[in-house]
């Protein structure tokens, strides 16, 4: 029997401040994953998410978000939640990006077979690198949360890192 394709995909700009959140939260979970599990580093495109996550298991997606809420507060949906979201403006910090990704995904039948989308609130994204201390703390959580969902917790070494 094959180990099931687990992804962790990190969507941002480490160079723009909390914007790299999904980059961090995926990095930090790294460690805790099982031999196998891969590391995405993205920019978000949908595209490159969509080929990213293909034929994958479990996709764990990861991204800062803008929604009005506190800053460090974490959002988690699965696919059919994001396909559900109204399409009144993007609820990342990019103009297309992981809801859009998903929306076509399933639109054209590429989804993984479980998909997980963690949104983390931000507050600086300007330019420059480091989070600030409530983004840093969540990404830390989400981290946990990741291992949690991926269902492993048997230290080793990754399948590998790769930019999508």
């Amino acid at each position: 029997m094959t180990e099931p394709r687990v992804v962790i995909i990190g969507v941002g700009n480490p160079w723009r401040g909390d914007d790299g959140a999904g980059w961090v939260a995926a990095d930090l979970a790294a460690a805790r994953l099982s031999p196998g599990a891969d590391i995405v580093h993205s920019d978000g495109e949908p595209a490159r998410l969509i080929d990213a996550w293909e034929d994958a298991d479990l996709a764990i997606v990861v991204d800062a978000v803008h929604s009005g809420a506190a800053s460090g507060r974490i959002h988690r949906l699965d696919a059919a939640g994001v396909v559900a979201r109204p399409a009144s403006r993007p609820t990342g910090s990019h103009a297309l990006g992981v809801v859009d990704a998903v929306r076509l995904g399933a639109a054209v039948g590429r989804l993984p077979r479980r998909l997980v989308v963690f949104g983390i609130e931000v507050a600086d994204t300007g330019p420059g690198r480091g989070l600030t201390p409530d983004v840093a703390r969540a990404a830390q959580t989400v981290a946990h949360s990741i291992e949690h969902e991926a269902g492993t917790s048997r230290p080793g070494r990754l399948g590998g890192f790769r930019d999508a």
